[in-house]
């Protein structure tokens, strides 16, 4: 029989797959906040999320990101990121300095 712990730690990864499957543009723009609100920015997720999703895919979680923050996505990566990562990011999310 499982633990508890482990039968946690798979409801947790179930519920997570479920919703990136049901919304992904919810899930990633959840992802894109936390790690723009965490202390330090989490630049993994971040990195993750911005690198690994399509052109297309982008836009839609953009469009998201804007509904529920009020604050355009390129706008809070420009304001947490410096340098040539942030000049990386934004490129990638369509927008250049």
């Amino acid at each position: 029989k499982l633990s508890n712990e482990a039968s946690d730690d798979f409801d947790k990864a179930v519920h997570l797959a479920i919703s990136c499957i049901n919304d992904y543009k919810k899930y990633y723009e959840k992802v894109l906040r936390n790690a723009i609100e965490s202390v330090g920015t989490n630049e993994d997720a971040l990195t993750r999320v911005i690198v690994s999703r399509a052109e297309k895919d982008l836009k839609d979680i953009k469009e998201v990101y804007y509904k529920r923050n009020s604050v355009h996505l390129e706008h809070a990566v420009a304001k947490e990121t410096s340098g040539d990562y942030k000049k990386f990011l934004l490129a990638l999310l369509g927008k250049e300095d």
